[in-house]
């Protein structure tokens, strides 16, 4: 109870508030009767206080030391029972008691302090009571509400009418999501800036709270000061929020109208539970799905149509795969432990990702499906017939995707990497696409770039031969030459250049004789040693592609 509401009970009929007026607000949470010197170390907060003062009649000192210690710990107050071994309260302690806005309440000689203590506690307990069953009901109001299939927006309006003012609810972000209908256009316009600006200083999101406002005024009721109630599951979903007039002398809203104002917070809070429940399990079947297809598993074309129809995947012209992924350590994947976290918040954060990628994704407006699979989000995209997907600085496809790098990165702090394969005509070759994508992706990494839009690239020979041991690449180097590589000096250098620009010129004489500007005889008198020393048809297409791959071979050789 408020320590005002205990003194107006008919016990107390003849007490007399001698200082603290201010403080008579306080919460009563329990009633104490002790005369002990030491008192203080056994009071706690929200507790009153009655004493006869008789520890203290001979060192009034330590009533003044008393008052505020009390007004330390947050005791409702002070009440003394004066006449008997105090006449009435030291001036200096009810001055101090005024300064700390800490209530003294005379008592008279009628009750004792026993009879005070119990007719007290038993009121606590009963309001304790009626609030307990008023939560209930409430409680189970809006519960059956939403088992008879009514909206949010209908527990909403139910708890305005119940408390008698506006309520709004806001998500994570402290965007709108529902009003009730007792909120006219104009408080809502001015009161949703001030609260989001007040959410957006109270990160992370505290506990409920009241909030002052900069008066509001709307159908000839002024509003003062707000109600924030957070919703959360396993992480904020957003707030509940009551506006309220402030016209019960400083509350900002009745005792059980919080009540009424928590519970619909736990109701909304548990639907939304169920909600994620069901799109965790949708998101988790679409995920394997598209795990086992992007791997090659679904091996029936007919089951992949079938399913496909589901996502709106069937006759369109062309598909690419996107794979994007938060860049951590150049590509380490984060410790599967980290999925297990107690608080969920390496899932929350996940979460949190999946659906601000998807959300910058539908502004391409484009058909697509999106799946998690390990560290990856995964697009699978319908793009249109006339679609630029051209992999060169021009392609608007490219920068699209830059943009949304750009847009994750400095609006919501979260730095995304992106690879895409090459687009592909038929459905069943989207695997084909996302093994591209994924491999464009690593490469990026592989260079320990961050924050990259990276296409696939096809593998020319040079990275082929990088997959091969250097012991190998130089073995196969040397068997190739042969002795050409036991002459020194000059005579090799020219040997192995004239060599090499024969194939560059597609075996040409002339050609070469003339890109290396000498006579076609030296040219050929270079290639016959070549042959004599080697022991190679130098125009036979396999020798010719033996040499080729050597000549490639080289550089990765002399690079150790």
């Amino acid at each position: 109870m408020l320590l005002k509401e205990l003194i107006s009970l008919p016990v107390y009929a003849n007490a007399k508030v001698v200082a603290g007026r201010a403080g008579m607000t306080n919460s009563v949470q329990s009633v104490n009767i002790m005369d002990a010197p030491d008192i203080i170390h056994y009071l706690k907060p929200q507790e009153l206080l009655l004493t006869t003062g008789y520890a203290m009649k001979d060192h009034p000192e330590a009533l003044l030391a008393l008052v505020a210690n009390m007004a330390e710990v947050g005791c409702a107050g002070l009440a003394i029972k004066t006449k008997r071994f105090f006449q009435e309260v030291p001036a200096d302690v009810l001055q101090r008691a005024e300064e700390l806005q800490f209530p003294i309440i005379e008592l008279s000689l009628e009750q004792s302090l026993g009879d005070l203590a119990n007719y007290s506690l038993s009121q606590i307990l009963e309001k304790r009571t009626d609030e307990l069953h008023y939560a209930l009901s409430t409680h189970k109001q809006f519960s059956q509400m939403i088992m008879q299939g009514k909206s949010t927006q209908h527990v909403v309006d139910a708890l305005a009418g119940l408390i008698a003012s506006p309520v709004l609810l806001l998500n994570q972000q402290a965007e709108p999501l529902f009003r009730s209908g007792s909120m006219p256009e104009k408080l809502y316009s001015s009161a949703l800036p001030l609260l989001q600006l007040e959410l957006a200083a109270r990160q992370p999101a505290p506990a409920a709270y009241t909030l002052q406002l900069v008066p509001q005024e709307a159908a000839g009721a002024v509003y003062t000061a707000a109600e924030l109630q957070p919703i959360v599951t396993y992480q904020l979903e957003g707030f509940l929020i009551a506006l309220t007039n402030d016209n019960d002398s400083g509350r900002q809203l009745a005792i059980l109208s919080k009540h009424a104002l928590e519970q619909a917070a736990n109701v909304i809070g548990l639907e939304l539970m169920k909600k994620q429940a069901v799109k965790e399990r949708s998101r988790r079947y679409k995920n394997e799905f598209f795990s086992d297809f992007v791997d090659g598993l679904i091996a029936s074309e007919q089951e992949l149509m079938h399913r496909s129809r589901n996502y709106g995947l069937l006759h369109h012209p062309v598909y690419i795969s996107v794979v994007a992924r938060r860049d951590t350590s150049f590509g380490h994947p984060h410790d599967s432990g980290a999925l297990e976290d107690a608080d969920g918040r390496y899932i929350s954060e996940r979460d949190r990702h999946y659906n601000l990628l998807k959300s910058e994704f539908a502004k391409l407006e484009l058909k697509f499906v999106l799946f998690t699979k390990n560290d990856y989000f995964c697009f699978l995209i319908a793009l249109k017939s006339n679609q630029d997907v051209a992999k060169g600085k021009d392609s608007h496809f490219l920068e699209q995707l830059k943009g949304i790098v750009f847009t994750l990165s400095h609006t919501h702090g979260i730095p995304v990497s992106i690879g895409f394969g090459n687009p592909v005509s038929q459905l069943t070759d989207i695997p084909v696409s996302y093994k591209e994508a994924v491999e464009a992706l690593q490469t990026g990494y592989d260079a320990r770039k961050t924050q990259f839009v990276q296409p696939y690239r096809a593998k020319n020979i040079t990275s082929l031969l990088r997959m091969i041991p250097k012991e190998e690449l130089r073995e196969y180097y040397k068997e190739t030459f042969k002795d050409l590589l036991s002459i020194e000096g000059k005579e090799r250098l020219d040997l192995l250049k004239t060599l090499s620009t024969f194939y560059d010129t597609h075996c040409q004489l002339a050609e070469t004789a003339k890109l290396l500007f000498v006579h076609r005889n030296t040219v050929t008198y270079r290639l016959d040693k070549c042959e004599r020393l080697t022991g190679r048809d130098l125009r036979d297409p396999v020798e010719s592609l033996r040499f080729r791959a050597a000549f490639q071979m080289e550089p990765l050789i002399q690079a150790e």
